[in-house]
């Protein structure tokens, strides 16, 4: 099977079977650099690419065709293919399609196109983003923000690394010059294939974006504190809390789901942390499985609609509709309240998404507020991908002033 049939059969699997696209190609066993570059450079340009096809058609042909000359045209407008090659091979793999009766329309489609096709679109059709998400960026953070976000998401995400503090430091790591600092303490980067290394074979570094890492950064933890972290799966932040504590005091890891909950405790194992519990409850009723009051930190990096990663999954802004973000925001609001019972006196809850939209983000946080006047902010931030080339992210820490 070509590079181009594996990664078609990736972005199936991603647009028509609703699968993510970071767990369909860590489990594609024909996974390529080639292949890797179509599926995600097609998603991140779906918009653009599929307006520039179909203006040679009058009527859409089948979904699968569809998404065969989206890739076809990534590739040679935007990759600057050969086209001959290309043609060539999206015919062959046409002709294995059940519609079979479209090879002479792909053929003739894809011999139409050219680079003068690439004019001065919208910014939503030049950056491949749905209408209502750049009106709401727009309405939320401003025209110039928006527009570097949406040529941001453009790009190749990096894989970020966390420094396992309990087998290693930053110091003797970048001893290899391979590895290059975040910036956010422990925080490093890797010129290369981190997956083939020793470095993460052996766990001295664990896969984490930069943002997530300042999310646990900003509560300063201290070590024998007690942890809720409520939705936590699949443990990214566990590990690092348990780290921050230096493997003292105690992180409840919870999540609502028996599979997810499976994930932590693979994790958990792998680093030998013995500070962690795992537990599987609906955080939105955590109160009544532990007692209230009773935690000195609770993280709730809350269910969004993950739209600061798009660098990293950019089938979110082809699959997300604005009724998805309506339903989230009910659903953060519960966490939000369970989760400010369960804090002590004095103690911290940390709510963060990895999603850039203010009913999710500041506005939650402001109506927890309104109804919990023994809460205070102390600090918030929104963290936009091309500030620091990493995931959109936001933060905020709340300090309980009373019971």
């Amino acid at each position: 099977m070509s590079e181009r049939e594996v990664a078609f059969n990736c972005l199936c699997k991603i647009t028509i079977d609703k699968q993510f696209s970071n767990i369909v190609l860590k489990n594609c066993q024909d996974n390529s650099p080639l292949v890797t570059q179509l599926v995600y450079g097609t998603l991140r340009n779906y918009r653009l690419v599929r307006t520039i096809w179909s203006k040679y058609t009058k009527k859409l042909p089948p979904t699968k065709i569809c998404q065969l000359l989206d890739m076809a045209t990534y590739e040679i407008l935007i990759l600057d293919k050969p086209k001959y090659a290309t043609v060539n091979e999206i015919v062959n793999i046409a002709k294995k399609i059940k519609t079979a009766s479209y090879v002479g329309f792909v053929n003739a489609v894809l011999r139409k196109i050219s680079k003068n096709d690439i004019n001065d679109f919208p910014l939503a059709i030049r950056t491949s983003h749905p209408d209502w998400l750049v009106d709401l960026w727009n309405a939320h953070y401003g025209d110039d923000i928006c527009e570097k976000i949406c040529f941001d998401n453009l790009k190749d995400g990096k894989v970020a690394l966390k420094v396992n503090s309990l087998l290693t430091n930053e110091e003797q790591l970048l001893k290899d010059d391979r590895f290059y600092c975040g910036f956010v303490e422990g925080c490093l980067y890797f010129r290369g294939n981190i997956i083939e290394t020793d470095y993460f074979k052996n766990n001295q570094v664990i896969i984490q974006s930069e943002s997530s890492q300042l999310a646990v950064k900003e509560i300063k933890v201290k070590e024998n504190q007690k942890i809720l972290d409520l939705c936590a799966a699949p443990g990214s932040k566990t590990i690092q809390l348990a780290m921050e504590l230096n493997n003292t005091g105690l992180v409840v890891s919870n999540d609502i789901y028996d599979f997810r909950v499976e994930l932590i405790k693979q994790n958990v194992k792998r680093y030998e942390l013995n500070n962690v519990v795992t537990s599987c409850y609906d955080g939105t009723k955590i109160n009544e499985k532990y007692q209230e009051n009773s935690f000195d930190v609770v993280l709730l990096d809350a269910p969004c609609s993950g739209l600061g990663t798009l660098k990293h999954k950019p089938e979110i802004k082809i699959t997300t509709t604005p009724e998805d973000l309506d339903d989230l925001v009910n659903l953060q609001k519960k966490l939000l309240q369970a989760a400010g019972l369960m804090v002590k006196e004095n103690g911290v809850l940390l709510y963060s998404t990895c999603t850039l939209n203010k009913k999710e983000n500041e506005k939650q946080v402001q109506g927890f507020l309104k109804e919990n006047t023994n809460y205070t902010l102390e600090s918030e931030k929104t963290i936009f991908p091309f500030d620091y080339d990493s995931d959109g992210f936001y933060i905020a820490k709340l300090i309980k002033t009373a019971n």
